[in-house]
């Protein structure tokens, strides 16, 4: 028997061309803002550059100013082909590939695949808190949907959302999630009632990829569209209703 997909990282060296670096440095986060946004099988993009904030430290041998290391986490080998094959990929070689100096046509001079063996990493290493930024406690850490009809609910949501149930106390199907490594968002509006989804209460939000695919399951399913996807502040999001016509949120990954 075969057993999971083994996790995959690597390290990727790359220089930057003379005098391209303000054109470069932009593409390299635009890169991986996309990444993160469209493959979710991608656990870990980060971009780094040579770390000269303290004098103290010296790299050895010397870092060329123009590198570029990037470490990347994958779910799998597989996982890492769909990134390198994948449209955000291949379209950024296309656009930003002559802003680096480029070994056997690729702008990658060095390449490293590793398995990880031990180690981890903490939650603050990708999300670090702005200095200025209010240090909020108590996020929201669970939701119920009372229903009317159970099972009828449990079959949509898992239908919709693929989700997978642990039967407590009751009957009580819990849903439990794995834990992300990412920042809690929540907040407080102005009810508008002539605005889908903006009545007085409160809503939640589940994280999807695909706005448009997951408003489509729903409706197949039984529910409908409350909210098409909107874009404000940056968030993108939308609502469903259930087939018991309780609001559910979506918003992609921020």
């Amino acid at each position: 028997m075969h057993g999971e997909p083994e996790i995959l990282s690597l390290t990727s060296t790359w220089f930057i061309r003379p005098g391209h670096e303000s054109a470069a440095v932009p593409a390299l986060v635009a890169l991986a803002a996309e990444v993160r946004e469209s493959e979710p099988d991608t656990l870990a993009y980060l971009v780094h550059a040579p770390f000269r904030g303290d004098d103290r430290f010296q790299a050895l041998p010397p870092g060329a100013p123009d590198r570029v290391v990037l470490f990347g986490i994958y779910r799998s080998a597989d996982a890492f082909l769909r990134h390198v094959e994948g449209p955000a990929f291949t379209r950024f070689l296309e656009r930003h590939g002559d802003l680096f100096v480029a070994a056997n046509g690729k702008p990658f001079t060095f390449v490293e695949f590793l398995a990880r063996r031990a180690g981890f990493i903490r939650p603050e290493a990708f999300a670090p808190a702005a200095v200025n930024e209010p240090d909020n406690q108590h996020p929201s850490v669970m939701f119920e949907i009372i229903g009317r009809d159970q099972a009828k609910l449990k079959a949509f949501y898992q239908n919709v959302f693929g989700w997978n149930y642990t039967i407590g106390t009751g009957g009580f199907a819990y849903v439990k999630f794995p834990v992300e490594r990412r920042e809690a968002l929540g907040g407080i509006g102005q009810a508008d009632p002539g605005t889908p989804g903006f009545e007085p209460g409160h809503n939640f939000y589940l994280l999807v990829d695909d706005l448009d695919g997951t408003i489509a399951r729903a409706v197949e399913a039984g529910g409908t569209k409350l909210m098409p996807p909107t874009s404000i502040d940056g968030y993108q999001f939308a609502m469903i209703k259930d087939p018991e016509a309780n609001p559910i949120g979506l918003i992609k990954p921020f």
